[in-house]
């Protein structure tokens, strides 16, 4: 019996079972990469020096910033709140996320979920803390140091600023162009700056709030596997 056609057939078929158990060898199965982290060493060192020297000067700033107060920038910060006012910023992430789910959209609905969570998370943690920090608010003769835990006093930090944020953020992670994001960042700094003339907040409380939503926003858009979102009877499932 010749066997010379035969062994290029036998070889063909070892080629094909061999050849990927070798490849399955030679990968190393190692543990899932974690998502990169929201906040560097050198980013937070930079915000914890800005935060004690927001908090040493939160008296002075305040009377700097009341005493070129006036008409103008009183009708600027109408505009300034309304960019963080859950109450104005919730029914349009709402209505974006009908339109993406509507017209099938799927880059709209994906910024609406990403506003929305990251509103929802840094609404949560300013909340959360303003409860345990209980800070008083700068309005008449406030001191920027009087602080009752547990009190219902909720100056620090700023819920206006950090939705504002975290609006901007997690719109602004999803788009490509500069402009897009000096208007976005522009717009949530103006809410910042609103709080200040309202005498609403302290220097401190504004900055801590930035931080709290742009860094909701950056958590949302580096977790793994993204957002979606499923009809379930008449409910919306949402799934991180």
């Amino acid at each position: 019996m010749r066997l010379s056609g035969v062994c290029p057939v036998v070889a063909w078929v070892l080629q094909l079972v061999v050849a990927p158990a070798g490849a399955l060898a030679q990968v190393e199965v190692g543990p899932p990469e974690s998502p990169p982290s929201v906040l560097s060493g050198r980013t937070a060192a930079v915000a914890g020096f800005v935060l004690a020297a927001t908090l040493l000067a939160d008296q002075s700033l305040r009377g700097q910033v009341q005493e070129f107060r006036g008409r103008t920038s009183n009708a600027v910060a109408r505009v300034g709140n309304g960019f963080g006012e859950p109450r104005y910023v919730l029914p349009v992430i709402g209505a974006a996320l009908l339109v993406g789910q509507l017209t099938g959209r799927r880059s709209v609905t994906r910024v609406a979920l990403r506003a929305g969570g990251a509103v929802a998370i840094a609404g949560g943690v300013t909340t959360a803390v303003k409860f345990v920090i209980g800070r008083s608010r700068p309005q008449g003769d406030g001191d920027a140091d009087l602080y009752r835990p547990l009190s219902g006093w909720n100056s620090f930090p700023s819920g206006h600023t950090a939705v504002a944020f975290a609006v901007a953020t997690a719109i602004a992670d999803e788009t490509r162009d500069s402009w897009s994001d000096a208007a976005l960042y522009g717009a949530a700094t103006l809410t910042a700056l609103a709080r200040l003339n309202d005498d609403r907040h302290w220097t401190s409380d504004v900055f801590v709030g930035a931080l709290v939503g742009h860094l909701s926003a950056r958590w949302l858009s580096r977790r793994p596997g993204g957002l979606s979102i499923r009809p379930a009877g008449v409910t919306l499932s949402i799934e991180f």
